[in-house]
């Protein structure tokens, strides 16, 4: 079977089927909960694009693949799900503009045959040379300074501009081009695996389908235009890990509504495509993944942008599942995205659904989640709770943190923010979830985490 995991970058789930005012309206997506199967408790393994692809990529938690802020590299012996499928016979290929996946970091795109990197055309973004005539002195100073790129990145005098065009939306683009593709493969008979890692929800959140530009029509356009370059850049060099940070509330508000402007956009393109795949009868012998590697802040827990986090704005996702042959159901199970390896193995392998997120007693057996997030090290001055590694586990509706301060305990049912932490102990997390009923299995995965991670702490 064919297989075609699509990756919303950045979308978090908490942003998703709510009718609180200002929430993005998202038809197609609501749609998908009766049309596939719909998982509302999963959560990514890490906070940021990177380590939770790998996860998807390999099935492993960032602490065995390696691939984190402090190696910016997959370096393990662990094959990816597009090596595995690739040595099967499938045609493999990434589709993106995302720089993380461009060929440079070491390991990331390792199995797929082909690299397509899609870029939009600078015509098509309205006054897009003010932006970039704004932004280029900050984005210079941040791909020099920032661990964050590699050095093959900051070493080549064309990056800066490829760095500035990935902001400009080409997720159309991607999704044609995957259908195109999807269409020629299916004549001439070849299996394939298709990774697509979908860019425009991704900050700063284009609200336009064309530019990450509003338009100048209004002084509310032009201010937040003028605002962006410094917003973009603050947010892009981890500003909000040092002392004293702060954005105003007005631009908070305007961040979030460029977000939920760039998930309902992002969410008519989806439905194009998925329309245009099932009319062409390109779904009927392909299992298409749809995910989100991570979610996002904007002053939740005085977090903005993607990092330094194992809490929920960030680790739960949105997951939803078409199978030809599976019906559509809505899963409250806890599950992992890194399961969507095994799924992905076993279906376009040919070894069947045990085991898998679409095996009901499997997912039962142990409702569990890991989480982990190695601190980003490249920002001088950060505050001190940033300058350590954490680690979660979610069973059912408990939840549990590991740091550098101990154990930090939440009830998601009652708390589904995190905003009232209880100290707590592994102990006492366990048998917390065993007074909920929830599966020894699932409890001794958690524990086993937790304390793995509690000793690491302790000993640094």
């Amino acid at each position: 079977m064919n297989a075609v995991l699509v990756v919303i970058d950045s979308l978090r789930a908490c942003s998703l089927g709510c009718n609180q005012p200002g929430a993005p309206r998202t038809p197609f997506l609501d749609r998908l909960a009766g049309e596939t199967i719909t998982f509302r408790a999963a959560r990514a393994t890490e906070c940021w694009t990177l380590p939770t692809h790998m996860s998807m990529f390999t099935g492993l938690l960032p602490s065995a693949h390696g691939a984190h802020f402090q190696t910016m590299a997959y370096e393990r012996s662990a094959p990816t799900i597009a090596e595995l499928l690739a040595s099967a016979g499938h045609r493999t290929e990434v589709v993106t503009r995302n720089s993380i996946f461009d060929g440079t970091l070491p390991g990331a795109t390792r199995g797929f045959g082909t690299n397509t990197k899609l870029l939009a055309d600078l015509r098509t973004a309205h006054l897009f040379g003010l932006f970039v005539a704004l932004s280029k002195p900050r984005i210079r100073r941040l791909i020099r300074t920032s661990g964050f790129f590699h050095v093959l990145q900051r070493e080549n005098r064309d990056f800066l501009t490829t760095l500035a065009r990935m902001i400009v939306p080409a997720d159309r683009r991607v999704l044609g081009y995957a259908l195109d593709t999807m269409a020629a493969l299916r004549r001439q008979g070849a299996p394939y695996f298709l990774f697509l890692n979908l860019y425009d929800v991704h900050a700063p959140y284009a609200p336009t389908a064309d530019s990450p530009l509003r338009p100048f029509r209004t002084l509310d356009g032009c201010i937040e235009n003028l605002m962006l370059p410094w917003v973009a850049t603050r947010l892009g060099s981890h500003a909000y890990l040092r002392p004293g940070f702060r954005f105003r509330p007005r631009t908070r508000r305007a961040l979030l509504a460029r977000y939920h402007r760039a998930i309902e956009l992002m969410d008519a393109k989806l439905g194009e495509f998925y329309d245009a795949a099932r009319g062409a009868r390109l779904l009927d012998d392909t299992l298409l993944v749809i995910a989100s590697d991570h979610g996002e802040a904007f002053g939740e827990h005085a977090l903005w942008f993607h990092d330094a986090s194992v809490y929920d704005t960030h680790l739960r996702v949105p997951l939803w599942i078409h199978h030809p042959e599976r019906a559509p159901e809505v899963v409250d199970d806890v599950v992992s995205t890194a399961a969507v390896f095994t799924l992905l193995r076993n279906v376009a392998l040919g070894q069947g659904l045990c085991g898998t997120l679409l095996d009901a007693d499997a997912r039962a057996a142990i409702p569990v989640a890991l989480a982990e997030h190695f601190h980003y090290p490249h920002v001088p001055g950060a505050l001190e709770r940033y300058r350590h590694d954490v680690a979660a586990a979610v069973v059912g509706r408990r939840k549990a943190i590991v740091g550098p301060d101990g154990i930090t305990c939440y009830d998601l049912v009652n708390d589904p923010d995190e905003t009232s932490p209880e100290a707590g102990s592994i102990e006492g997390f366990a048998a917390t979830c065993r007074l909920d009923g929830a599966p020894a299995r699932a409890i001794a995965a958690a524990t086993d985490h937790l304390r793995r991670w509690h000793a690491t702490a302790a000993a640094a």
